[in-house]
């Protein structure tokens, strides 16, 4: 059950921010041949590719969790023994818990006031919920995420999978 839903968030994160990067680099493209061989640019390009980047950050912070390519202090867990060193993912798992559960539960009645104030965004006229909503959703997919690693790696102490990101 918990690699299957694994595997389902991975496809959709992978997918999304791949499509998502991808109407940008084409949108600022277009924009960039508009702008400099017909003189007029897409008026709303240079607003729609940056809610583009918001969205893949927020979902890409989430495929982050899973790869472990977030910004870690591991000087002192490579030096504790395994039983230690566990106890302290743990502690580690569920302080991102907590900070993810805190960003939902002020970010829900901040998505609820910017949709009463029906706020656009300026070129598009799109409702900047949509924008903000970027953060909320990022957020409870890192959530998912961190309980699906907590759930694996401590409480059934399964080998989880920590790809080597930088390479010393």
């Amino acid at each position: 059950m918990l690699k299957k839903m694994d595997k389902i968030m991975d496809f959709l994160e992978e997918n999304f921010v791949f499509i998502t990067l991808l109407s940008m680099l084409l949108l600022v493209f277009a924009n960039f041949i508009f702008r400099y061989l017909f003189g007029s640019p897409i008026t709303w390009g240079e607003e729609a590719s940056r809610y583009l980047m918001i969205w893949a950050t927020f979902i890409a912070a989430s495929l982050g969790v899973k790869r472990g390519a977030h910004i870690t202090l591991d000087i002192l867990v490579v030096y504790l023994p395994e039983k230690a060193n566990r106890i302290l993912r743990g502690i580690s798992y569920i302080l991102s818990m907590i900070y993810c559960v805190i960003l939902i539960v002020i970010g829900i009645p901040f998505i609820n006031s910017l949709i009463e104030k029906g706020q656009l965004s300026p070129a598009l006229h799109m409702p900047m919920h949509l924008v903000y909503l970027a953060v909320l959703v990022g957020t409870i997919f890192m959530l998912v995420r961190y309980v699906l690693l907590f759930i694996s790696d401590i409480i059934k102490s399964e080998q989880v999978e920590k790809p080597e990101i930088f390479v010393d």
